[in-house]
């Protein structure tokens, strides 16, 4: 397992479901590991090294060493109530970066930018003490979209570090298909997993100016088989099923036969 691992993110080479699996479990990881806490979650890899939780404002991201892989691991929690925050999405592009043409969601960016500072802040004692430059970066639902921000913002401004993975589950749309671009122009190896019916892959709709990032690795109901997608909206993973039958939340809180969420943590 472990040199499979090694291998597939040294060569970015095709999707398994080893990388999905590896990947759900700290994603999962996040909903249960408050400040404060251990590392002993249902899906705690115990492989892995913990080193904190932070958490502000409603906002938390794990940090720790993924000795498998040699890279500092960073995983976000996606929104405690995931129904309540699907209601309430607020959804407005703004232009927080250099390039005037990105555009990205507002709450998003602003659930991110709760958490940033201490995430970049310790990235230098962090790489230095373990001896690695790459950043593993992960989450679900809400957590996706501010990993997916983070990953470019990480690339574009701290060239020191390399995102080795970016692996998200159940993301909604982050920004626009400039920010879409710029993503594959910085050449970061990404997988966007999504399964089946799941409702939040299709926030906020393409009419209003989104679109995904690629790579789309798309799961069946009983998350059995998958396809890989190429390109961002690609009619042949998630958007086959939109937009009637894109409107499942059980789908977005079920994940390589992971049940995401704050009730999974025991």
């Amino acid at each position: 397992m472990i040199w499979l691992l090694l291998f597939l993110f040294s060569h970015c080479v095709a999707y398994t479901n080893d990388l999905g699996n590896y990947f759900v479990n700290i994603a999962q990881a996040s909903y249960c590991v408050s400040p404060g806490s251990t590392w002993t979650c249902p899906t705690c890899n115990p492989t892995l090294t913990f080193i904190r939780s932070i958490e502000n404002n409603g906002v938390r991201a794990l940090q720790g060493y993924d000795p498998n892989n040699n890279a500092i691991f960073i995983s976000f929690r996606g929104s405690v109530n995931t129904q309540n925050w699907i209601n309430n999405m607020k959804i407005m592009k703004i232009k927080p970066y250099d390039d005037p043409e990105i555009e990205v969601d507002d709450g998003f960016y602003q659930s991110l930018s709760q958490v940033r500072s201490d995430i970049i802040s310790s990235l230098p004692e962090l790489t230095n003490s373990y001896k690695t430059s790459r950043i593993e970066i992960t989450g679900h639902s809400l957590g996706a979209a501010m990993a997916t921000l983070l990953a470019y913002e990480i690339s574009t401004y701290y060239p020191e570090y390399i995102v080795q993975q970016l692996i998200t589950f159940g993301s909604p749309r982050v920004g626009n298909n400039y920010f879409s671009n710029q993503l594959q122009i910085l050449a970061i190896p990404s997988y966007r997993i999504t399964h089946y019916y799941d409702i939040v892959p299709h926030l906020p709709e393409e009419a209003l100016g989104y679109q995904h990032i690629p790579t789309e690795v798309w799961y069946n109901e009983d998350n059995s088989n998958y396809d890989v997608c190429n390109g961002n909206e690609n009619p042949s993973c998630s958007n086959s099923c939109s937009p009637i039958h894109c409107t499942s939340v059980s789908d977005h809180l079920y994940y390589m036969n992971v049940t995401m969420g704050s009730d999974q943590c025991g």
